[in-house]
């Protein structure tokens, strides 16, 4: 019996020292599990209150410390998502075309002071001066073609690069003279992607898989360039969970965000871009040395070098990008001097509406502390009003922004949102009570006391309309539909 308690007693000690041992060589296992347990913490907090619906990965010192799917990739077959599932990464697409013409520069075929005149003669009455460096900085001066100042006239529901710039060849004028200002623009990477096809002699969809996705592995990436055949891999994305949205299959424009992919092939490209696997040390030099780049963000201190956005933060510096289109949204995100690396990936915007997700994930990566932030509201409203109609839907909302200490939140568009879809329905009654509730949580927004005057003219209340709308004009004087509203208000009152 003795024999076998010091047996015991011997292997335990051996356990502890052994435990000891693997500890003390190997610290950062402690802290990358720390980082998952609160990984694990943040991503369900927000999956459970509605506000998450993705794949996450994230990867320290070149291993994955922590890969987690949430939610559905299809919301009415409660088909589940996966960390193989694809999505569309919209933006995420430039540090691809990026990578893709710095390595034709490498080649000697291009290089970053060519005139874009050269290759696109028919934007040379107004875009001379422009060099393939402004293009990639997004210093070009030229037009975002989704932006609202330039209207795609086009045959068809869909947008091509040949489209684009078609529309781009219609523009008279820079919006600045180049290197001048830093302007986010889509057309400045719809035409890196075309001046990738004429240097290479290929398209670019071929140029990214040869060069980038097939040595690299990425077997689940891929350009869309209008297959059916490839849209049926992805998931289904959504701007609510009942509304399937379509609008990223129109958007066949290369260059700017038309790649497809998985948190786990995004990890092979990150990893491989910054360990110097696809572009050799002197470019990448170039492409993030701030101290030649423009502020993209003065408040944050945030610069773009070569499809990348750039921080140098108190810890080190820190690069990354995100991406939104038709309801898909996500960000990659990399500390290089800590050699950390996150992925996110959704098929619902929700990551973009709340900060407190990335930037709460950031902070766990950095190991620093962070703050679950408050609860969606509206997420609330959409989840009750789906399953038990407007009324439970909108008066737990209440409920939930009412309380004293509430843990909930709304914007001021979301429940604008609400009160506007009743007024659309002609539900006037409930939209007013929508829109009466809205001013008593953001007083000072004249969207809100503009559409709330709308609805007290619609039930024919004119005194309480012209209150609302003098209000809107308290805080804003220059709004036009107010403007107009009271004056024909007013004088119908001094009419006999």
């Amino acid at each position: 019996m003795k024999r076998k308690k010091t047996k015991s007693r011997e292997l335990a000690k051996i356990i502890i020292v052994s435990t000891i041992i693997i500890l003390f060589l190997d610290p950062l296992s402690l802290q990358a599990q720390s980082k998952a347990k609160e990984l694990s913490r943040l991503f369900n907090y927000y999956n459970q209150n509605g506000m998450f619906n993705g794949a996450v990965l994230a990867a320290e010192k070149g291993k994955v410390i922590y890969e987690k799917a949430f939610g559905f990739a299809d919301f009415s077959k409660k088909t589940p998502l996966k960390t193989s599932s694809i999505f569309a990464i919209g933006s995420i697409t430039k540090p691809f075309t990026a990578a893709a013409i710095m390595m034709l520069k490498e080649r000697g075929i291009i290089q970053f002071t060519d005139d874009i005149s050269t290759y696109f003669p028919q934007l040379s009455h107004y875009a001379e001066g422009v060099t393939i460096r402004h293009l990639l900085t997004h210093t070009s001066g030229i037009i975002d073609y989704l932006s609202r100042g330039l209207k795609l006239q086009r045959k068809s529901t869909e947008v091509t690069s040949e489209i684009v710039l078609e529309n781009l060849a219609s523009q008279t004028a820079l919006e600045f003279k180049p290197g001048e200002k830093f302007s986010y623009s889509n057309s400045n990477y719809v035409l890196l992607a075309q001046i990738i096809e004429m240097a290479a002699h290929q398209s670019y969809g071929s140029f990214l898989k040869e060069n980038i996705f097939a040595p690299l592995g990425m077997n689940q990436t891929f350009v869309y360039e209008g297959s059916e055949e490839t849209l049926e891999k992805i998931v289904n994305s959504y701007m609510e969970y009942w509304e399937i949205s379509r609008e990223n299959e129109i958007l066949k424009a290369g260059g700017d965000g038309n790649v497809y992919s998985t948190v786990e092939d995004l990890l092979k490209f990150v990893q491989s871009f910054f360990s110097l696997k696809l572009i050799q040390a002197d470019t990448f030099d170039e492409a993030f040395n701030e101290t030649t780049f423009l502020f993209r963000n003065e408040t944050k201190k945030s610069r773009y070098g070569f499809g990348w956005e750039i921080i140098s933060h108190l810890s080190g510096k820190i690069i990354y990008h995100r991406g939104t289109i038709a309801g898909f949204c996500g960000q990659l995100w990399c500390h290089l001097d800590q050699e950390s690396i996150l992925i996110i990936l959704c098929n619902t915007p929700w990551l973009v509406e709340s900060a407190d997700i990335l930037e709460g994930a950031q902070e766990i990566m950095k190991g620093n502390p962070y703050t679950l932030g408050k609860i969606s509201a509206f997420q609330l409203y959409n989840d009750n009003w789906f399953v038990k109609g407007f009324d439970a839907g909108f008066h737990l909302m209440k409920k939930a922004l009412s309380d004293e200490g509430s843990n909930y939140y709304i914007h001021p568009w979301e429940i604008h949102g609400i009160g506007y879809t009743r007024q659309k329905e002609g539900d006037f009654k409930t939209a007013l009570e929508v829109f009466k509730f809205s001013v008593e949580l953001f007083p000072d927004n004249f969207h809100l006391h503009d559409s709330l005057g709308e609805v007290y003219l619609a039930l024919g209340d004119k005194s309480n309309a012209i209150k609302s709308y003098k209000k809107a004009l308290e805080i804003n004087p220059k709004l036009e539909s107010a403007l107009e509203a009271v004056k024909k208000l007013e004088v119908k009152k001094k009419q006999p």
